[in-house]
């Protein structure tokens, strides 16, 4: 499982969450019906690109019911765009060795791409299924999906090992198990770098890096409006509502007698 730690800013408000970092909110959808389908003798894993303080975020998988996770960092990776990460995240996926299912959500909510999937399939030379809602199956041969193509809804069993991608997206943890999240806090979180992984630093990173994105803005924002209370006769509620519509008097309402 792909994860990727977003600023909280861009997720919940300031004062509801006290890490710097969260979980991209499409990777946690994605990750709470990995583990909804978790099967005895399967093993979840997570991996992460990012700074020191995407541990915290991590250690929230371990507390979700993720088996282990790997924190990829190093100073090489810092400024990488979608093909620079996915090239990571590829020798990580190749280093773990013997993985069957790759997951991903859709996209970030800090960089609206959505091509890291696409990257993965193509370099790990895997079938991507993307748009999935939901897993409803999942053996050591196949994976049993439901998603969204167009106007149609598709049932489909996919030969593993395989790519996927989710289209939903959420905030809630819904599996958090605090006996979990209280050994999650001493779970030694296993850390990769460049020399781990074997790679070559000219893919990584700004010189890896073929686009740049130059600027993401908020536009989830609550914007607030001016009120207005309608208590006068059927007929001259009427006849305000008619004037909202015509845009009359610039918006404001008035009594039409």
């Amino acid at each position: 499982m792909c994860i990727k730690p977003v600023k909280k800013e861009l997720v919940y408000k300031e004062d509801d969450y006290r890490e710097n970092l969260v979980i991209n909110p499409y990777d946690l959808f994605a990750l709470q019906n990995i583990i909804d389908m978790k099967k005895e003798g399967t093993e979840v894993i997570c991996i992460s690109m990012g700074p020191e303080a995407a541990k915290d975020t991590l250690r929230r998988c371990i507390g979700l019911g993720v088996d282990e996770v790997i924190h990829l960092h190093d100073k090489h990776f810092a400024g990488s765009d979608t093909i620079a990460t996915s090239y990571v995240l590829k020798k990580a996926i190749e280093k773990i060795s013997d993985v069957d299912l790759i997951c991903c959500g859709q996209k970030t909510v800090d960089g609206e791409t959505g091509q890291v999937s696409y990257a993965l399939s193509e370099q790990l030379k895997m079938p991507c299924i993307a748009q999935v809602e939901n897993i409803t199956d999942l053996n050591m041969e196949n994976v049993s999906i439901e998603r969204e193509n167009g106007e149609c809804f598709e049932k489909l069993r996919v030969k593993l090992p395989a790519v996927i991608s989710y289209r939903n997206c959420t905030t809630i943890y819904k599996n958090m198990n605090l006996l979990r999240l209280k050994r999650a806090k001493n779970h030694k979180i296993v850390v990769w770098d460049t020399n781990d992984l074997q790679v070559d630093k000219s893919m990584c990173g700004l010189k890896g890096s073929k686009t740049v994105v130059q600027d993401v803005n908020k536009i989830n924002s609550i914007v607030k409006k001016e009120q207005t209370v309608l208590d006068g006769d059927i007929k001259d509620t009427a006849s305000i509502i008619k004037n909202i519509i015509l845009g009359k008097n610039n918006g404001v309402c008035t009594y039409e007698k």
